[in-house]
């Protein structure tokens, strides 16, 4: 800055002596008229700080004298000094107490200077650092007191080495200690003395404190410092100071916790009154008004700006002063600073506003400014950059409007409420406070009279529910409750959440369609089981019923074919197809009991199948096929996974055989079962599966395969893609038993192949049901 405030006309500094925190008043001295002594003084004038400091104002001042109005000041010898420096000429700079009755404040830094035949008083209250250094003297004075006594804990340590007494040193032992030093460790001096440092102190130990004595004794220097200590029985800071003495070492430790203390609760106030000092967001620009020839006020040039003006408008006190307010800032007449400039320094009377700023130059914010006239046409503004404020309090308010919208807007009916309670304090009812408009729909009330109800003056029948329990329980343990309630002909899931420390929220969606939805789907589920149950009597019956009569015929067919086939001739040819035909009618209906038999029922992730196990019973049963085609298999190892071993083993069944049967003549079967592990992203397109992670098993064959437009066709029940007169027999079930274990399972079977060259099934089961 080239110029200080000191230079200034005598205007600007009356106003800076105004607007100043010091206390400054004049007082010229009254004199005995005989003898010419200094009776009393005259107060010529004050700052507005020094007014309500006292609590007098400029009149009462001027028409008393100063020991009218401060009866204490002879006894706090402040007279006597006034009287010193207006006698010698000399200024007086202390602190001095004054004995007032009234206030609790009596500490004060006081400037006297003399000025002609009076004196110009500049003070501040130090109370607060006279108390500060008191407790800071008395603290001195009790640690003096106690040096005398020796408070300070001393030890004496000898070191301790290895067993052959030339070794480095591995420990220090306590020779001798004083009270001190055994009371602040919190021990008899009988029981540390003897002992190691590594036993007394093994927190200060862990952290290198025999390395650190040990290093005092080698170099024979002291070491001292301060540490804060909160372990082995001590809780505070100290000093300590050890000291080399020949091979032993003389510990001397303070506790300091009480200076600690002080000195950071000093440098804390330090630091704060000087960061205030560095961030001050009051920014201070004095102007002097420019006008044309009609006498209006037509610019600002800016005379004087403090520092803290770079913070709030990015522009140094240099890069203002002697300029132009409107070259710099022309953006002021558009916002209407420039009119409130105007008029506190057309009028004279303070203005104050909080204006939004933007200019050609792209600078733009929110300022709150006061001006005050100081002279003629001159004004002290005071000011500070609101912007980040205005623009938080802006979008406060757009989110409570989104807020608002949204809750209005929304299909769900939300609520808040109050508790109501008993005269023991238990909540009974709950008042409404809020309630968005799909609320006040529902409930058929608008605003001013809802909010006059409570919940069970609306609905009677909720007092004593269950319902109204569960929102005490939400407010009392601030656990969420989801319920559904009834109101009125319509279904309502409601959520409801503590909210405000004691207050309730519910959110309410209609679910009265969901609800007949589900209460339709209960009673065709009532009527699928009761369906089931009758095809399950269905399967026992048939059981019994279609095989009892067809074993029959079997028998006597076998019976004719043993003992009369030489009298029947041409008709044990027909007795032969009997035969076959009732072999065919046996084996449709064992495959049709065991495809209705299936269970329709969820498995249990519990049941766990070893498909290894699976698949080797399999091949037992089918040992002679294998042996009998020259059959070549070649099984990996096998998961473990969530299933019904029965039912899987159907699976593996009909697939096994299946690749046996349909092998292409003069050509052994090659079969492969192989298994792995793949995530739902792996799984085939349109699976309609939705498991985190599944098993592929792949069953492949080098059979006859079959053409790829019949791949879903097969797994349907009687499906076959051979006639009866070939060669390769079957009822068209096992792979439909195969689509419906899999179902069963939550999987899935797919099949693929190239007619001639074999066929490949795989199947997809989840890792965890």
């Amino acid at each position: 800055m080239n110029s200080t405030f000191l230079d200034a006309s005598p205007e600007l500094l009356r106003a800076v002596f105004d607007n100043s925190l010091t206390n400054i008043y004049a007082a010229q001295a009254m004199r005995d008229v005989v003898t010419g002594q200094i009776i009393d003084f005259n107060i010529t004038l004050t700052n507005p700080a020094f007014r309500q400091r006292v609590g007098f104002s400029d009149e009462v001042i001027r028409n008393a004298t100063l020991l009218t109005l401060f009866t204490e000041f002879i006894e706090s010898n402040l007279f006597a000094r006034y009287v010193a420096v207006i006698e010698t000429g000399e200024p007086y700079r202390g602190e001095e107490y004054y004995p007032s009755r009234t206030a609790g404040r009596n500490w004060f830094d006081i400037s006297v200077t003399k000025m002609n035949d009076g004196v110009v008083v500049n003070f501040i209250d130090i109370t607060d650092y006279k108390q500060a250094r008191e407790q800071a003297r008395q603290s001195a004075n009790m640690i003096e007191t106690l040096v005398d006594n020796v408070p300070v804990a001393i030890s004496l340590l000898s070191p301790q080495r290895s067993e052959d007494g030339n070794g480095p040193i591995t420990d220090w032992v306590f020779e001798r200690v004083n009270r001190t030093a055994a009371q602040l460790r919190g021990l008899p001096i009988e029981q540390m003395e003897g002992r190691t440092y590594s036993d007394l102190f093994p927190e200060a130990t862990a952290h290198g404190g025999i390395s650190v004595l040990s290093e005092v004794s080698r170099n024979g220097q002291s070491e001292q410092y301060d540490l804060e200590y909160r372990s082995d029985g001590m809780s505070g800071w100290f000093d300590q100071r050890t000291v080399s003495f020949g091979d032993q070492l003389i510990m001397i430790t303070q506790d300091i916790t009480v200076r600690k203390r002080t000195q950071l609760l000093t440098q804390q106030q330090a630091d704060q009154l000087q960061a205030t000092l560095d961030a001050s967001i009051s920014s201070i620009l004095a102007m002097t008004a420019i006008r044309n020839e009609a006498g209006d006020i037509v610019d600002f040039r800016m005379d004087r700006a403090n520092r803290s003006v770079e913070r709030s408008l990015g522009r140094t006190p240099a890069e203002l002063e002697g300029r132009t307010l409107l070259d710099v800032f022309p953006g002021n007449v558009e916002s209407g600073f420039f009119a409130i400039y105007a008029k506190a320094a057309d009028t004279g009377e303070p203005q104050q506003a909080t204006l939004h700023y933007t200019d050609v130059n792209g600078y733009e914010g929110w300022f709150e400014s006061s001006a005050v006239r100081y002279e003629k046409d001159k004004i002290v503004l005071t000011f500070m950059n609101v912007t980040e404020h205005k623009l938080a309090e802006r979008l406060i308010r757009q989110q409570a409007d989104i807020v608002n919208s949204v809750l209005n807007a929304t299909l769900t009916a939300v609520a808040t409420y109050e508790p109501v309670r008993d005269a023991e304090g238990r909540i009974t009812d709950f008042r409404f406070t809020f309630a968005n408009q799909a609320s006040l729909d529902m409930l058929g009330l608008p605003p001013e009279e809802l909010y006059t109800k409570t919940l069970c003056e609306l609905n009677p029948p909720l007092r004593n529910s269950d319902a109204l329990m569960q929102y005490v329980a939400v407010v009392q343990t601030g656990k969420p409750a989801t319920l559904e309630r009834q109101i009125g002909k319509y279904w309502y899931l409601v959520s409801a959440v503590r909210f405000d420390q004691d207050g309730l929220l519910t959110s309410s969606i209609n679910v009265t369609e969901a609800k007949l939805a589900r209460q339709q789907i209960e009673q065709i589920n009532n009527q699928l089981r009761r369906s089931n149950e009758s095809l399950d009597q269905f399967a026992s019956v048939a059981s019994h019923d279609l095989q009892e009569p067809l074993r029959k015929i079997k028998s006597f067919g076998d019976l004719l074919a043993d003992q009369y086939a030489d009298r029947l001739g041409d008709g044990v040819d027909l007795l032969r197809r009997m035969q076959s035909a009732t072999t065919r009618m046996q084996i449709l209906i064992r495959d049709l009991l065991a495809y209705a038999r299936l269970s329709q029922n969820k498995l249990s992730d519990h049941q766990r199948t070893d498909l290894n196990k699976v698949v080797g019973d399999v091949l037992q049963d089918l040992e002679v096929a294998v042996s009998e085609k020259n059959a070549v298999l070649n099984v990996s190892e096998l998961p473990t996974i969530p299933g019904d071993a029965l039912q899987l083993r159907q699976v593996f069944q009909n697939l096994l055989s299946n690749a046996l049967k349909f092998s292409s003549p003069g050509k052994p079967p090659h079969i492969t079962l192989s298994a792995r592990a793949i995530s739902r992203s792996a799984l085939p397109s349109n699976s309609g599966l939705h498991r985190s992670a599944y098993w592929e098993i792949t069953v492949a064959d080098n059979g006859i395969g079959f053409n790829e437009q019949y791949r879903e066709q097969i797994f349907g029940a009687f499906e076959r893609l051979h006639g009866k007169s070939s060669p390769y027999s079957g009822t068209g079930i096992g792979l439909a038993i195969v689509r419906r274990v899999m179902e069963n399972h939550a999987g899935i079977v797919t099949a693929s192949s190239t007619e001639g060259q074999g066929a490949t099934f795989r199947l997809y089961f989840p890792v965890q049901l």
